[in-house]
């Protein structure tokens, strides 16, 4: 089922456009991961998903409800920003229980101390937020987002700035609420966080997506070379290396020695097993052989697959 429904989205600013048409979809409990550098205009659409601005064109579905209906909408979703705003003289309690009455959700103190179970602030109800470390703030901003279990929740940044731990409890968390049907539309500078997590993810680039897909998706676009990296007995390294470069140059490339592995490029995955098989034809005793696959940094910072 898709939650979410982007159909040629644009914003255009005096005379110039900052998002110049955007068109994706993202299924009910899956977290998105939605990407870009400062200015590639992924802040612009989350606004308007979020109702902060109006769409310049094209339009937008979320639960049902299209962007003309922006008032039923914010009923049905939740946002944490980057930069949430704390009252650090309120409680826990207080804290989600002002919020409430401005999403105009009735909360019980039963459902508030449940949301706050939830996130890992069992215990900490009743201190003051002032008193809360950063990461319990990070966990409070997602408590303040999921009043009212919306059917889709934007998290800004949702571990910027925390420890590994710290970070760790709030990738679980996420999961968690995905696992229970909550959509999440996650942004994030964390590469490798977004691609542990997500499980679509959108790219965008000067105002339009460049790349969407799942993180095998993403690397099947992702035109550079496969890095194969085989263990063998260092004193036949520098041998093979040059048997290589001479009988099966015309699919490997890059051909090195890094510690105990040899290591090389190939542009298929078929010629995987034929290197192998080249390997044992020549007595080489093999004791590990491993593909590196390609990590959301280099496709994010990849060009090839755009040309």
């Amino acid at each position: 089922m898709k939650m979410i429904q982007v159909h040629n989205l644009k914003k255009k600013f005096k005379d110039h456009y900052v998002v110049k048409g955007v068109t994706f979809d993202v299924e009910k409990g899956e977290i998105f991961g939605f990407l870009g550098k400062n200015g590639a205009g992924k802040t612009t659409t989350i606004n308007m998903l979020t109702g902060i601005t109006l769409p310049s064109e094209g339009s937008f579905v979320i639960g049902g409800k299209t962007n003309k209906e922006m008032n039923e909408i914010k009923k049905m979703i939740g946002v944490m920003p980057d930069a949430a705003n704390y009252y650090y003289d309120f409680t826990a309690l207080e804290h989600l229980t002002f919020f409430a009455k401005l999403k105009n959700v009735k909360l019980k103190k039963v459902d508030a101390l449940t949301i706050l179970d939830s996130v890992g602030l069992k215990g900490h109800e009743k201190k003051k937020v002032g008193s809360y470390s950063f990461g319990m703030k990070k966990k409070l901003g997602i408590a303040q987002a999921i009043i009212g279990t919306p059917s889709v929740v934007f998290l800004d940044e949702p571990t910027s700035g925390l420890d590994p731990e710290s970070a760790a409890e709030i990738q679980q968390l996420i999961q968690q609420l995905a696992s229970n049907d909550m959509t999440i539309f996650l942004t994030s500078h964390n590469l490798s966080e977004v691609e542990k997590i997500c499980d679509t993810i959108a790219i965008m680039e000067d105002g339009v997506i460049s790349k969407i897909g799942t993180m095998e998706q993403l690397r099947g676009m992702y035109k550079r070379a496969i890095q194969l990296l085989v263990k063998i007995k260092k004193e036949e390294q520098h041998s093979i290396v040059h048997l290589l470069k001479r009988d099966v140059g015309d699919f490997i490339s890059n051909v090195q020695i890094s510690g105990d592995y040899l290591c090389c490029e190939l542009w298929r995955e078929s010629d995987i097993p034929k290197l192998i098989h080249y390997l044992s034809g020549q007595n080489i005793d093999i004791y590990e052989a491993r593909v590196e696959k390609a990590t959301l940094e280099d496709i994010f910072f990849d060009r090839a697959a755009d040309r």
